[in-house]
């Protein structure tokens, strides 16, 4: 493969592999035909201009949507599958051919005839979605069906549809009989983001006459979002839908009553269907019911959706249980769960309390979360894009692209003008360069890139590829047929010529500016930061701003005062040494990406010491190479050290000797002390073959909960959960800056329990599970912790700090990174103020 093939599959692989985006619900569903023979039926529900295809399509298209079931003795499938929706069937620009594809609603029907129900049928169907720019890859999903043969048979009209009996792990299905699991709410939403949570259920009870009670489930809606009616149109949102838990202690009298400010029409949402929706504060839901024993209370459950004007949040289940003396309860109301999630017989089970998850010693908010700042990120692509100024493509062209439009204009107000407009098409082609990379990627997307392991071993190989084109073996080029297509637009002159001179260059100047464009997307791209327009990454777009806003300023800066041309560096061998420079940096930086994927995969080929080693080697090559003793196959002749040259050796050999720093030794931790430039690229100093520490900074620490939950109950100590990554950089900050400090060590070392859950862990689970928050399957260590951590903290990022007590109530709210070691160290003295103020109550060991 040529090397610019290289650089360009980064961006397609990663385009095609790395989104996040969930345009897609699916649901099951069976229906009872006769006592052997089902309906299975497979029900898509799609965003607005998205599409899932058709199982009949040509080859070299699409992806079709099929169904894949497991063999078994215990079924046959009747006919084929049959699929019914909103069907579009033409051509399709995306893929130069026609096809057939479903928007908004799609559903997919299998007829099997079953002779033995006490076996599931199981499988798995893959789809593929796009909208009208891009498409996501394709995707499995499991299914199982638990079919029961119906009790009785509806009279004169459709059997009802009945959802699939549900695995242990899956959220729970409405039902009438079956006991209620054990179940847990999902945790308050956070101050500075987190799960929307725009409805709130209250509960009540109300004596009517003799036995006769109102029961009355309330919803409150935030400004903007509505709650569907039991009776709206199937085909659209999912209606509101009550369950209650049938006993003899009471009976209902007919069915649930609904009131509210109600609105019935289309809905755009929903293709137009006409929907009955209540909006503007509250709906109210009445059953009457005859209590015949009033002691036992009437439980069940509620299936809801709700949608604002833009949007809908998946449908969600609330368990109820009203008391005849007035009381009613949702499961976990005391925290305004923002979902529940039925977790019996998943290893994420715990029940958390909540009511302090908000408190502060000090009455302050905790901080929100830190992000890359824009113009740091614009910062750093201007100082990019000032070294790429200084490479041999791109200096020698500053005095011969200024003399051309100062000489060739009609006078020098017409050449600052061309000048001008030259390097705004250098801004515009290199910011579009980056819109159309990122621009396909949602705004978390890229930042999950941080901690896959391949992804991190397939950068580190592009920028060893960087490095040795910049030490003079290769270069990397676009084909030659671009910049000659665009060299004879250029020659058209006009503003449009001049556009094509600043594309030419573009095109020309590949081979230095490249590494430098593709370190810096990378960089930018992976480290997180705030999106544009909600799914736009804006880091590598600021990024690439800055860095064309560098390169095009000399051109108009010297167009408008030509008489500085005089002071520039004349064209020669020191432009070698910028790309030398250049190319020892991607080394390092590829050795930072083979550190993480090593962390994340536990194979521990590059410990602490070895990386160390390694960039304490780049340091000391690039001395030897400022000395001229190294040399490379663009070097001219040997000459004589100028001071600057001195400067530079000086300046490399102060970094090597501060790099080799990072071997001293640290009688509190008892492992390697990480420099402070190296903190968050290199590995945990632990991660060591010599003085190997299984914790930070030689901290008795836990790996997994429940190891360190049992501990933390004998010790009658309070719990740090330290939500963490291997390839977390904040992370490795964190605890090289703020935990090593005086009083902060001595309160995780003595006063708590450290439990550290590893999102990115490897691990193979002995026994995978499906979430019941995500719905996909777990099947690493790292996926449980993940999964634990958003189902009970509403939190998907690291590093994420927890205060609790040993029966696991959330001691105060939790931080994320705090850099700042005196705002870090006193949510450690709140946390532990709390847990004692709690522990007087004796509720707690």
């Amino acid at each position: 493969m040529r090397p610019w093939l290289l650089f360009l599959a980064l961006f397609l692989s990663t385009s095609a592999m790395a989104q996040v985006l969930n345009p897609v619900k699916w649901d099951t569903e069976y229906r009872a035909i006769s006592d052997t023979e089902f309906d299975l039926i497979f029900k898509a529900k799609m965003d607005p201009h998205w599409a899932v295809y058709s199982q009949y399509l040509d080859d070299d298209g699409p992806i079709p949507t099929t169904f894949e079931f497991d063999a078994g003795d215990h079924y046959v499938k009747v006919g084929k599958c049959e699929e019914t929706g909103e069907r579009y069937e033409g051509f399709d620009p995306l893929f130069d051919m026609n096809v057939i594809k479903y928007k908004k609603h799609a559903e997919f029907t299998q007829r099997v005839k079953v002779s033995d129900l006490s076996k599931p049928i199981t499988g798995y169907f893959t789809f593929m979605t796009c909208d009208d720019e891009r498409c996501l890859p394709p995707t499995d999903v499991d299914f199982s069906f638990t079919l029961k043969a119906p009790e009785k048979k509806p009279a004169g009209g459709t059997p009802e549809p009945q959802k699939p009996e549900p695995k242990p792990s899956e959220t729970p299905k409405p039902g009438t009989t079956a006991e209620a699991p054990t179940e847990t709410p999902a945790a308050p939403l956070p101050s500075d983001g987190g799960m929307l949570d725009p409805v709130k259920w209250s509960f009540s009870v109300t004596p009517v006459s003799g036995q006769e009670y109102d029961l009355t489930l309330k919803a409150k809606m935030d400004a903007g979002w509505s709650v569907y009616s039991q009776f709206t149109a199937p085909e659209g949102p999912v209606p509101t839908s009550f369950y209650f838990k049938e006993g003899s202690h009471f009976e209902r009298i007919g069915e649930v009553t609904e009131s509210g400010h109600k609105k019935e029409g289309p809905d755009p949402l929903f293709g137009d269907v006409i929907v009955i929706k209540y909006v503007d504060g509250e709906a109210v839901f009445t059953q009457r019911v005859n209590w015949i024993d009033p002691s036992v209370p009437i439980t069940g459950s509620l299936e809801f959706m709700c949608c604002d004007n833009e949007k809908c949040l998946p449908p969600k289940y609330v368990d109820f249980s009203f008391d005849s003396s007035g009381g009613a309860t949702a499961e976990g109301a005391l925290i305004a769960p923002t979902g529940k999630y039925n977790l019996e017989n998943t290893p994420v089970n715990y029940s958390f309390n909540y009511d302090w998850a908000g408190e502060n010693c000090d009455e302050e908010p905790a901080p929100p979360e830190k992000q890359n700042s824009l113009w740091l990120i614009f910062l750093l692509g201007f100082g990019g894009g000032f070294i790429a100024l200084l490479t041999p493509c791109v200096f020698p062209m500053i005095p011969l692209t200024v003399s051309f439009f100062t000489k060739s204009s009609s006078d020098r107000k017409k050449g600052i003008n061309n000048a001008i407009w030259y390097g705004a098409s250098i801004i515009v082609i290199y910011v579009f360069l980056g819109l159309a990379i990122t621009g396909a990627f949602g705004a978390d997307a890229l930042n999950l890139l941080s901690t896959n392991a391949w992804f991190n071993i397939f950068f580190a190989v592009l920028f060893i590829v960087f490095a040795i084109s910049f030490f003079g073996y290769y270069e990397i080029t676009l084909p030659s047929s671009w910049a000659n297509r665009s060299d004879r637009m250029a020659d058209k002159g006009g503003l449009l010529g001049i556009f094509f001179m600043a594309f030419t260059l573009s095109l020309v100047s590949f081979s230095c500016t490249g590494p430098i464009i593709g370190t810096l997307l990378v960089e930018t791209a992976t480290g997180g930061g705030p999106a544009l327009l909600g799914r736009i990454p804006a880091g590598p777009l600021m990024g690439m701003l800055g860095f064309s806003v560098a390169l095009a300023l000399p051109f108009a800066l010297f167009a408008a005062f030509p008489g500085w041309l005089n002071s520039l560096p004349k064209s020669g061998g020191w432009m070698n040494g910028v790309k030398v420079t250049l190319g020892f940096i991607e080394i390092a930086l590829a050795l930072k990406f083979l550190s993480v994927a090593d962390l994340t995969m536990g194979w521990k080929f590059l410990p602490y010491e070895v990386f160390v080693a390694l960039w304490i080697l780049c340091s000391l090559l690039l001395m030897l190479y400022y000395l001229g003793i190294l040399r490379f196959p663009h070097d001219g002749p040997r000459k004589a050290l100028s001071a600057g040259r001195w400067g530079l050796v000086a300046a490399s050999a102060a970094l090597t000797i501060y790099l080799a720093t990072g071997f001293s030794y640290s009688e509190q931790s008892e492992t390697f002390v990480t420099p402070n430039l190296l903190s968050g690229l290199a590995p945990p100093a632990g991660h060591s073959y010599i003085h190997p520490k299984k914790c930070p900074l030689n901290i008795n620490c836990f790996k997994d909960f429940e190891l360190g939950l049992a501990y933390a109950r004998e010790q009658g100590k309070p719990i740090l959960l330290d939500f963490t990554g291997h390839g977390c950089v904040n992370c490795r900050r964190m605890e090289d800056n703020v935990w090593g400090k005086d009083g902060v060590l001595d309160l995780i070392s003595d006063k708590y329990v450290l439990i550290s859950l590893y999102v990115d862990d490897r691990e193979k689970l002995a026994e995978p599970y499906q979430s019941p928050f995500s719905g996909r399957m777990m099947r690493t260590v790292g996926n449980k912790w993940a999964d634990f951590q958003a189902i009970h903290f509403n939190r998907n990022s690291q590093p994420y700090y927890v205060l609790l007590s040993n029966d696991l109530k959330v001691l105060n709210e939790p931080r994320a990174y705090t850099p700042d070691v005196q705002e870090y160290q006193s949510f450690l003295e709140c946390g532990l103020d709390h847990y004692k103020a709690y522990k007087q109550l004796g509720t707690v060991q």
